[in-house]
C-alpha cells in the first residue's frame, strides 16, 4: 500500500471532518470525535493495509445508525464525502488482500 493512499484516504475523512463541523447539533460533533480519532489512529505508520478499513468502518456505521435511529438527516455533500471516504479505504484493503499469494483478483 502506497503512503499515498493512505493520505488522500486522510484527505477525505479531513473533508468529511469539516462537512459536519460546519453543524452544531450534538450528533453532528460525534461525528466529528469519531472522525478526528480515527485519523489520529491512522497518521501512526503501524496502521496499514487490511487494518486501515475496520479503523475507518466505524465511523461509517455511526452515521447510518443515527440516520435509522434517531431519523439524522445528512446533506448531499455529506452523503457523497462519506461514500469517497469508504470506497477509498476499500480500496486500499482490496489492494492489500490482492496482493497475497494463492488469493484470485476475481
Amino acid at each position: 500500500m502506497a503512503v499515498d493512499e493512505k493520505q488522500a484516504l486522510i484527505a477525505k475523512m479531513l473533508k468529511l471532518q469539516h462537512l459536519f463541523e460546519l453543524q452544531t447539533d450534538e450528533i453532528s460533533q460525534e461525528v466529528v470525535v469519531k472522525i478526528k480519532q480515527v485519523v489520529d489512529r491512522l497518521a501512526k505508520k503501524r496502521i496499514q493495509g487490511a487494518n486501515i478499513e475496520p479503523e475507518v468502518h466505524p465511523v461509517s456505521i455511526f452515521i447510518r445508525d443515527q440516520m435509522l435511529d434517531h431519523h439524522y438527516q445528512i446533506t448531499a455533500e455529506q452523503r457523497d464525502a462519506l461514500f469517497d471516504m469508504e470506497e477509498a479505504a476499500q480500496e486500499i484493503a482490496k489492494k492489500f488482500f490482492i496482493s497475497f499469494p494463492g488469493i484470485s483478483s476475481l
